[in-house]
């Protein structure tokens, strides 16, 4: 198996090799007869014909296409988040495409030289950012070619293509913001945000505009064809030397040249592709393989600051970046915790430490960095002030139910609805255990079973039942009969305990999960802390917009409908308005759809391993309670 494996291994490489050579030998037999009928003399003849002014339009335009070109590769430095500063990044990429597009075997060439030019990446990784370019390179020439054949004049028989191109992205935008992360059979890819595609996008248009411009201006005098029409015809010739792989495509490109302009004479047009071969190419080429003599210098160390401290935080939530993915970063004057997501980067309630402006400064250069749009998610009045001050958009999107345990009043009158379930949980025979040894596998059992009654646990923004996650929570859980049928975690910091995980079967009595909020509450207060946070809701519609009213009640219904409300206020909380926050209305309505996909449709769970075990130690010596079964 491992024989036959190697040989199909070494074949499909020499193919790889063999088929642009065969190509190109094809190409020039073709072509023989048409350089046979010019002489040398003809030819050197033809290309000083061509005006000073042709030549210094061509050389500009040429100088516009590469310097589109290098921007490819600042998109893909910051979608794999290299960590390189982009202007090196760009340089880098110039000198690479200039040296790909005229060797051949640009994905091996153009690595070779963005490795040699970058001392801080590796061989794979600048075969990983060749290979971004490359592939985002040719779906990006579709898409300018799909729109060019059909709004501008070309030959009808592509028209049909191009407007099936047309059609397909929309499609294609919303895979790319429904899915950003593909799972394939072995490998895990994750796409391009919206805003880096269209970046690539943009840059395609400029450089394959520009460079058909180049041979557009190096066409005889006399040709009877206006840059409309020819952009087209240029565009499929250039896709015909793209997927031949030849060296600049020397070869297809000409052939479907003359093929697209038979009423011109095949030697002139021959003879412009010469000169633009000799200004688009062969001159950067050789510019490019000089520069390769003088890399840049490898980058000094940055230094490594020491992570904020989740446990000391105002909101105890954020120990949710442990489980999705996110981190903490570092503002001018304190930290922040910010959550990545498919089209946003996300900071996460308020900073954990300094000053709210700091916060969005630092927000906004970290999501330019990594192709993202900056958002602030369930912030407070005092940080959604700032944001406005600072021109963003701002928009009330939950409410924080919040509770002070040294002042919480259960016998108090308002609390009736609340004393009747914890009657009711106390006559079904319930226990609650809330300290001692956890009972990990009889938990997973309740989380098994209640989403097979419930569907897929929600990520994101809630945490999902696991065991490293769930390690430094206060996890309250209920019995009846020495058999646990439910659960609820809270996430714990100095300042606030928060809950999190509720978990229950259809064993549990009524009252249940009144009873275990309200034990986690008592504990709260015997461990002196100072809120706790029964976690935010939907805000409520706006009565004097019935827009508003309708979208909230959507968005009510997919956050789990009014239940959570209800359930809620039965503990008289002090609701508490939260905000999202982004630079404009756009980004903030694509912030919001892709925090409710990311929340919806949870990406698989990545713990993350910044919290010590003397960390956790610490924080269990510090809320550890003596009592272990309540009846």
């Amino acid at each position: 198996m491992t024989r036959t494996h190697g040989m199909t291994s070494r074949a499909s490489k020499v193919l790889r090799i063999a088929c642009p050579i065969g190509i190109f030998a094809v190409c020039a037999w073709a072509l023989a007869p048409h350089f046979a009928a010019q002489s040398l003399d003809g030819i050197f003849n033809q290309l000083r014909a061509v005006t000073w002014p042709a030549w210094l339009a061509a050389a500009s335009l040429s100088i516009i296409s590469l310097w589109s070109v290098g921007r490819y590769d600042g998109v893909a430095h910051r979608h794999f988040a290299t960590g390189i500063a982009d202007h090196r990044a760009r340089w880098s990429g110039t000198i690479a495409i200039s040296l790909g597009q005229t060797l051949g075997f640009g994905l091996f060439t153009s690595a070779f030289a963005r490795w040699r030019m970058l001392p801080d990446i590796s061989l794979a990784t600048s075969l990983k950012l060749s290979a971004f370019v490359s592939f985002s390179f040719v779906l990006s020439w579709a898409v300018v070619l799909g729109v060019a054949c059909a709004f501008l004049p070309a030959p009808a028989w592509i028209k049909p293509l191009a407007f099936t191109i047309v059609v397909i992205i929309p499609a294609a935008i919303w895979l790319m913001f429904r899915h950003p992360v593909l799972h394939l059979t072995r490998y895990t890819a994750r796409l391009p945000s919206l805003l880096s595609a269209g970046a690539i996008v943009l840059w395609t248009t400029v450089d394959t505009v520009a460079a058909g411009a180049v041979l557009f201006v190096l066409l005889p005098h006399g040709t009877e064809v206006s840059f409309a029409q020819f952009l087209p015809l240029f565009l499929l010739a250039l896709g015909t030397a793209l997927l031949s792989n030849t060296p600049g495509g020397v070869g297809p490109f000409e052939l479907m040249m003359i093929g697209l302009f038979p009423h011109l004479p095949a030697g002139d047009v021959l003879v412009s592709i010469l000169a633009f071969r000799i200004v688009y190419y062969a001159c950067p080429a050789i510019f490019a393989g000089v520069t390769l003599i003088m890399p840049f210098a490898a980058s000094p160390l940055r230094p490594s600051h020491p992570q904020a401290s989740l446990k000391r935080a105002r909101n105890a939530e954020l120990g949710i970046i442990k489980q999705n993915g996110g981190r903490t970063l570092q503002t001018r004057d304190g930290a922040c915790a910010i959550w990545p997501t498919g089209q946003t980067l996300t900071a996460l309630c308020d900073p954990i430490q300094g000053s709210a402006s700091a916060t969005f400064s630092a927000l906004r250069y970290e999501a330019k960095s990594t192709g993202r749009l900056p958002m602030v998610y369930k912030c407070s009045a005092q940080t959604a002030a700032s944001a406005r001050q600072n021109g963003w958009s701002v928009m009330h999107v939950s409410d924080d139910a919040l509770i002070d345990p040294q002042v919480y009043a259960p016998n108090a009158p308002s609390a009736r609805q609340l004393r009747r379930k914890l009657r009711a949980a106390e006559k079904s025979g319930l226990s609650i255990e809330w300290s001692g040894a956890l009972p990990w596998s009889d938990m997973a059992r309740v989380d098994a079973i209640w989403q097979s009654t419930h569907s897929t646990a929600r990520g994101g923004t809630m945490g999902r039942f696991e065991q490293g996650y769930l390690s430094d929570h206060l996890i309250v859980r209920g019995y009846v009969k020495g058999v646990l049928v439910a659960f609820a975690t809270f996430q714990r910091s100095t300042q606030e305990w928060c809950l999190d995980v509720m978990r229950h079967t259809d064993a549990a009595p009524d009252g249940t999960m009144h009873a275990l909020v309200h034990q986690a509450v008592i504990c709260a207060r015997h461990a002196a802390i100072g809120r706790v946070s029964l976690a935010a809701v939907p805000a409520c519609p706006d009565p004097n917009s019935a827009i508003y009213r309708w979208a909230a009640r959507i968005a009510v219904t997919m956050a789990g409908g009014t239940g959570l409300r209800q359930f809620k206020s039965v503990f008289s909380p002090r609701w508490t308005p939260r905000y999202a926050a982004s630079p404009n209305p756009v980004t903030l309505a694509i912030g919001l759809f892709d925090i409710a996909r990311e929340v919806r449709s949870p990406a698989p769970i990545a713990i993350r391993k910044e919290n010590t075990a003397h960390e956790i130690h610490n924080s269990d010596e510090n809320y550890e309670l003596a009592s272990k079964r309540a009846s």
